[in-house]
């Protein structure tokens, strides 16, 4: 903004008169004027004088944009060292079973965890690396930047954050050492955390206190140190669960023999029910329950049912892939199913087994 004419007067007479530069700003300042409009209009004095513009500083809303790109580096910081250790947990309870502290829904509940960490992963950690870059690229061409109190105070943040959860999953992981889960699951998942967790404070609590230095040629410094271990512990757990998860076509076809499975449970309530209420009397036809699937919901074949002798029948469907069988637990079950068609033998007269999330091998 232009500097006030008659301030500008003002200062061009008064130092004509030999009064210093404090004198003027002092008696114009007294007088109500802005100190940053009085040395505006000095400003434009001397580059009057000297014919040479003053070199300004692009400071307006670098305060703003260094919280931005603090704010996203370290929410995606959190999500995907949150899906790395949960990733990594997930696995652990799988390669570690323990059959005291699993129940029969583990399946479903580990593809989701994997999928979701996975995601997570994918999705932050590359943003994580270039908005770190670009900070980190700002911060050596303006070292004062590491001074800023935006960078401290959200740093500072994080690294409580980072303590919080590390203290968290620690109490976590030796609350179920307590409850009496195996040792090696405990040992593994604190390493994870010690891992996870310590890296990540340790190198923002160093990166708090480092000064400007200068890179040594050749020598590799720790912010690229950490992009690399991060990388390669990234990239070792995400191929550890595309290798449990398979592909996306595999999922789909392991949801849609859940689905039938599922289907044909709700059949087997329904006949129970009916054979109950109406005598111990099985139906002629499954379309006699209405509001329940009826048929494949992949290929839309009708659901087979088989009348038997007394209170026994069958239902059949067609499968994709064969039951995973874990320590004989799924095959013993009266839901286990191999690959193609299958007919499951069934009592109304018996209370129907809930069938659980069937993965193959």
């Amino acid at each position: 903004m232009p500097a006030h004419p008659k301030v500008s007067e003002f200062i061009e007479r008064a130092r004509a008169s030999g009064a210093s530069e404090q004198s003027i700003v002092g008696m114009l300042t007294t007088r109500g004027w802005p100190e940053k409009d009085v040395y505006e209009a000095l400003a434009a004095q001397y580059e009057r004088l000297t014919g040479v513009e003053i070199p300004r500083r692009g400071s307006g809303g670098t305060a703003a944009k260094d919280a931005f790109f603090y704010l996203l580096v370290f929410s995606t910081l959190a999500t995907w060292t949150i899906g790395l250790g949960w990733l990594a947990f997930t696995l652990i309870d799988h390669w570690l079973a323990d059959t005291l502290f699993s129940n029969r829904y583990n399946e479903g509940i580990e593809t989701y965890s994997i999928a979701s960490a996975t995601a997570s992963i994918l999705v932050t950690f590359p943003i994580y690396l270039l908005v770190s870059r670009a900070i980190v690229s700002d911060e050596r061409s303006n070292p004062e930047k590491l001074e800023s109190p935006v960078r401290k105070w959200l740093t500072y943040m994080a690294l409580v954050i980072a303590a919080g959860v590390f203290m968290g999953d620690l109490i976590a992981a030796l609350t179920t050492l307590l409850r009496g889960e195996i040792t090696s699951r405990f040992l593994a998942k604190a390493l994870v955390v010690l891992v996870i967790s310590g890296g990540v404070f340790f190198y923002y609590f160093a990166g708090v206190r480092k000064t400007d230095q200068a890179q040594v040629p050749g020598k590799l410094n720790r912010d690229a140190a950490m992009a690399l271990v991060s990388a390669v512990a990234i990239a070792v757990m995400v191929v550890l669960g595309f290798w449990y998860l398979g592909a996306p076509s595999k999922q789909r076809t392991l949801r849609a023999d859940s689905r039938r499975v599922q289907d044909l449970f709700q059949l087997s309530n329904q006949i129970n029910a009916r054979w109950r209420s109406d005598g111990n009397k099985l139906p002629e036809h499954l379309d006699e329950f209405p509001g329940v699937a009826l048929a494949d919901p992949v290929t839309r074949a009708a659901y087979v049912y088989h009348r038997k002798e007394g209170s026994q029948y069958e239902l059949c469907a067609t499968f994709s892939l064969e039951s995973r069988s874990q320590d004989g637990a799924t095959r013993r079950s009266k839901w286990y199913h191999p690959a193609g068609n299958h007919c499951f033998p069934l009592d109304a007269a018996q209370t129907v087994e809930n069938p659980y999330i069937y993965l193959p091998d």
